[in-house]
Formats: C-alpha cells, sequence, structure tokens
C-alpha cells in the first residue's frame, strides 16, 4: 500500500491536532484567554494615553511569550506516537507544518484578542492599514515564537522541562532590546544578541507603525521573522531525525 502523499498526511495530522486542542477544551481556553488578559494589563498601564515606546516592546514579549508558550510540549507529550508512526513513514515536515497550522490560528485569534482588548482603553493608531500591520507583525511574531517552542519541545525530555525552558531561552530576547539597554544594546555583544531576537523585529515594525509606514522597514521586519521561523523549523526537522540514528 503506497504512502499518503506530504499534503494528505499534514491534512489528516492538522484533524487530529484540532480535535486534541478541542477535547482539551479548558487548556485551549486558557491559551485564548491570555491574550484578552494581557491586553487588558497593557491598557490599564497606559489608560487614556497614546502608545509609547515602551507599549510597544510589551506587545512585542507579550506575542513572544504566548507564541512560544503555545507550543513548547506540542511534541514531547505525544513521543512515543510520534516515534510509532515514524515506523509507518510519517513526514517530519507533515508533521511540524500541520503543527504550525493549527498554532497559526490560535496566534492570529491571540493578536486580534490582545489589540482589541488593550484597544478599549488606550490610544493606539487605527487606520485600517495600521491595524492590519499590527496584526500581522504580532502575528508574525507568534509564528515565529512557535516554531521555537517546537524546537524546544524536540529538545525537551519531559513537559516540565519544557515549560521551564522557555523564560530561560526568552528572558534575553526581553534584555537585549534598546527599550532596556539604551545606548549599552550598540555595544559588541549586545548588538550581536539583539539582531538575533524575534523581539527586536517585532518591536521595529511596530514602531514603523507608530511613527508613520516604511514599506522597506516592514518588509526588512517580517524577513527577519520569516527567516527565523524557518530557522527554527529546520533546527526541529534536524533533532527529530538525529534521534533516529
Amino acid at each position: 500500500m503506497a504512502r499518503p502523499g506530504f499534503r494528505a498526511q499534514m491534512d489528516a495530522l492538522i484533524g487530529r491536532n484540532i480535535a486534541i486542542h478541542f477535547g482539551a477544551a479548558g487548556t485551549l481556553l486558557l491559551m485564548v484567554a491570555q491574550a484578552p488578559i494581557i491586553g487588558y494589563f497593557i491598557g490599564l498601564g497606559w489608560k487614556g494615553q497614546e502608545a509609547v515606546p515602551q507599549t510597544y516592546f510589551i506587545m512585542s514579549v507579550a506575542a513572544l511569550w504566548m507564541g512560544c508558550m503555545n507550543a513548547c510540549t506540542s511534541i514531547v507529550v505525544e513521543r512515543q506516537v510520534y516515534l510509532r508512526e515514524r515506523m509507518f513513514d510519517l513526514n517530519i515536515w507533515s508533521y511540524l507544518f500541520s503543527k504550525m497550522s493549527v498554532l497559526a490560528v490560535v496566534g492570529g485569534l491571540q493578536s486580534l484578542l490582545l489589540l482589541a482588548t488593550q484597544g478599549r482603553f488606550m490610544h493606539l493608531k487605527s487606520s485600517v492599514l495600521a491595524q492590519l500591520l499590527f496584526f500581522v507583525s504580532l502575528s508574525m511574531t507568534g509564528l515565529a515564537a512557535g516554531a521555537l517552542g517546537l524546537l524546544i519541545s524536540s529538545l525537551a525530555r519531559t513537559s516540565y522541562g519544557a515549560v521551564v525552558a522557555v523564560p530561560i531561552v526568552l528572558l534575553p530576547q526581553a534584555i537585549f532590546t534598546e527599550v532596556l539597554l539604551g545606548e549599552n544594546v550598540k555595544n559588541a555583544v549586545p548588538a550581536v544578541i539583539e539582531k538575533l531576537t524575534l523581539t527586536k523585529w517585532c518591536y521595529q515594525a511596530l514602531m514603523d507603525v507608530h511613527q508613520g509606514v516604511h514599506v522597506l522597514d516592514q518588509a526588512k521586519s517580517l524577513a527577519a521573522l520569516a527567516l527565523a521561523l524557518g530557522l527554527f523549523l529546520a533546527l526541529a526537522a534536524g533533532k527529530l531525525k538525529l534521534e533516529e540514528s
């Protein structure tokens, strides 16, 4: 019997992932509820005021946190199922893309709720273009962070270990930014680390919308996030493949 192709496997896995998420409705609700809760606190912090650079920094960190937490246990909790299915020619990329497809929907919903909630308390740019670019930047950051979460999950041996690893991985991405370090971020090592963080590129994209949209700056930031997404997925695929050797 011929092995199902890449698309057929991915479609079947997406269906299974959706069923798993709705089968654990409480967990799914908590995942989605993070966004309005965080949005409420951000909006409350700048209640009745215009957004400032610190606002966009917190939004970037929030997108990073939610995306990574959404995915960090996705692989490790079903490692034995994955290994058994690999014995029957499961395609690694179908497996990872099926995870990312569901994470993209959840992350997009979180981005909408984050923007909608904080927008009720504070002033964000209200033009359709600005709101769309805010959404795209946050969603893309959440998706790249989801790929990072899958990488963490592929490396972890237990769900607890994956969850504990998330703050350790994300902390440098919050510290090495111009918002916190100011001029120090231009020093040799901090400057290199900053360019490797998802926070930098999300923050840069959000700030660009705030200051007036510049197409090249937006494209550069989104391209950097897309590159990070691809790199994290490739590393996760490599780790899963390495386990078989």
